[in-house]
C-alpha cells in the first residue's frame, strides 16, 4: 500500500512560512519546537527539496517554498474558514473575552460608545492601544492574541481580511491666540514657516504627516516629537508650534485646549480606519458578531 502523505505537514510547513521562526511556528501551533522541526525534516524528506535555510535566530524560505506556500495559501485558508464556520456563538450566553488593537484617533469614542453596545450581552471586550512596532501588530494577530486590528493602513498578506470602517480628513491644530497663523494667514508658505509638533509613527518609511500627504514636503524645523496624538494636542496647546491631527481628535479636543482648527494647506489621502481580521474567520460566529458591533458602535461614536 502506497504510503499516505501527512496533511498536517502542511499546516505546520505554513506556520513556519508566515512566521519564519521554529520558535514562533511552535507558539501559534501549541507544538513543541523539535515537533516543527521533525515535521519540516519529514516533508523535506517528501518533497526532495530543501525548504529553509538558517538566518540569525530565523529561517529564511527557499525559492521552492515559496512557490509551494503560494500553492497552499488559498486552499488552507478555505479549508480553515470552512471550520471556522461551524463554530456556535450565542452573545447572549457566551461569555468570550475579544481584545483590540484600536490606533489612538479612534480609541476613546469607540471605547466609550462599545461599553453602550455591551451593556446587555454576555461578551467582554478589551481595547488596547496599537503597538508602535508594525510587525508585532500583524505577528499578534496571526498568533490569534488580538481578534481583531483597528488601524490606519491596510496590511499586504491575504493572512488577513482589511475592511474600511471610517475616512476623514486632516486639521491643522494651533493654540487659539497664535501670532501668526489663523484661518485667513494658512498656506503652504506660512506652514512650513513654523515650528511643528510631530506625531512619531512610521509607515513604510515614511514618518505620519510625509505618509498621509500627496506631496513631498521640505525639511521643517521640529519643536517637538510625540508617540501619541494627545501629547501632540498638549505640546501645541502652550507653544506657538503647529500641528496636524486627523479632524475628529482636534474637534473633540478642540474646547478642552483651546485650539485653533485650520485647514491643511497642502494635498492629501484621507484619513482612513480599517478593520484587519485574519482571512480564515471570515465565516466564525464570534468574528462576525465582533465586527457588526464595531460597525455598529462606530456609527454613533463618530
Amino acid at each position: 500500500m502506497a504510503h499516505k502523505f501527512d496533511l498536517n505537514l502542511l499546516r505546520i510547513f505554513s506556520a513556519a512560512y508566515e512566521s519564519q521562526s521554529v520558535t514562533r511556528a511552535a507558539e501559534h501551533l501549541d507544538l513543541t519546537q523539535s515537533a516543527i522541526s521533525n515535521a519540516l525534516n519529514r516533508l523535506k524528506a517528501n518533497v526532495n527539496q530543501e525548504l529553509f535555510t538558517r538566518t540569525g535566530r530565523g529561517i529564511k524560505p527557499t525559492q521552492f517554498s515559496d512557490d509551494l506556500y503560494q500553492r497552499l495559501q488559498n486552499p488552507l485558508l478555505e479549508i480553515e474558514s470552512m471550520l471556522e464556520g461551524i463554530e456556535h456563538f450565542d452573545p447572549y450566553s457566551s461569555t468570550k473575552r475579544f481584545t483590540i488593537y484600536c490606533h489612538e484617533a479612534m480609541f476613546h469614542p469607540l471605547r466609550k460608545n462599545l461599553d453602550i453596545s455591551l451593556k446587555d450581552l454576555a461578551p467582554s471586550v478589551t481595547l488596547m492601544e496599537l503597538p508602535s512596532n508594525e510587525q508585532t501588530i500583524y505577528d499578534d494577530l496571526r498568533d490569534e492574541k488580538v481578534d481583531l486590528v483597528i488601524d490606519i493602513g491596510e496590511p499586504e498578506s491575504c493572512l488577513f481580511h482589511s475592511e474600511l470602517i471610517f475616512k476623514q480628513r486632516l486639521n491643522c491644530i494651533t493654540r487659539q491666540d497664535h501670532p501668526r497663523i489663523s484661518p485667513s494667514t494658512i498656506n503652504k508658505e506660512s506652514y512650513l514657516l513654523e515650528q511643528h509638533a510631530t506625531y512619531d509613527v512610521t509607515r513604510v518609511n515614511l514618518k505620519f504627516v510625509d505618509w498621509i500627504t500627496d506631496e513631498v514636503l521640505p525639511q521643517r524645523t521640529i519643536y517637538s516629537e510625540h508617540k501619541s496624538l494627545l501629547g501632540m494636542i498638549a505640546s501645541v496647546s502652550y507653544s506657538d508650534a503647529i500641528g496636524v491631527v486627523p479632524e475628529s481628535l482636534a474637534q473633540q479636543y478642540q474646547q478642552a485646549f483651546n485650539l485653533q482648527l485650520l485647514e491643511f494647506p497642502f494635498a492629501t489621502k484621507d484619513f482612513n480606519s480599517y478593520m484587519i481580521s485574519l482571512s480564515k474567520k471570515q465565516n466564525n460566529k464570534a468574528t462576525l458578531w465582533l465586527r457588526s458591533i464595531i460597525l455598529s458602535t462606530i456609527k454613533i461614536s463618530l
